[in-house]
């Protein structure tokens, strides 16, 4: 299976304070830290919702604050367009994925139990994640609800939403 691996990084870190996505943990920046974990598992990776260090840029489909289903939105549209199977999609405040991710997900659609933002998406949902936007839905627990997404157990993994989550 081809994948195309994901970053979302597009939010506006209102409850962080600053840009999440660089703040550091162990002297380098969130991301750094999530596209070193996704990359691997992945034929290419991308970063949704901004642009980064040499990695290609997806912006938000649709664009204006739609929130992290936009960004996936925008990688399965990438992914239909460029031969990938599925998108395996992983927030930039997840420093820890583990690095059989794809395995755990596989063949999906299928997101970890708590946090469905990290998710494997099958190209073939791109029309139904589009639709699921038009229609005015954004919550990704709701579309992976909709299509039957499995929910996979995983032990928590570290989510950083406020400074004091680095230490």
């Amino acid at each position: 299976m081809k994948i195309l691996g994901v970053v979302l990084a597009g939010g506006a870190s209102q409850r962080f304070g600053s840009d999440k996505a660089l703040a550091k943990l162990d002297g380098r920046a969130l991301i750094d830290h999530v596209c070193d974990r996704l990359a691997p598992q992945c034929a290419a990776l991308a970063v949704a919702g901004r642009a980064h260090d040499g990695w290609h840029s997806l912006a938000d489909l649709p664009p204006g604050g739609q929130g992290p289903l936009a960004a996936i939105n925008a990688a399965l549209d990438y992914a239909a367009s460029n031969g990938f199977d599925a998108v395996l999609s992983a927030p930039c405040d997840a420093p820890d994925l583990p690095l059989d991710l794809v395995v755990r997900l596989a063949p999906g659609p299928a997101v970890l139990a708590d946090q469905p933002v990290i998710g494997l998406w099958p190209v073939a949902l791109a029309p139904a994640v589009a639709a699921w936007l038009a229609s005015g839905q954004r919550a990704v627990r709701g579309f992976a609800d909709h299509v039957g997404a499995g929910r996979v157990a995983h032990p928590r993994l570290r989510n950083i939403n406020f400074p004091a989550d680095l230490r």
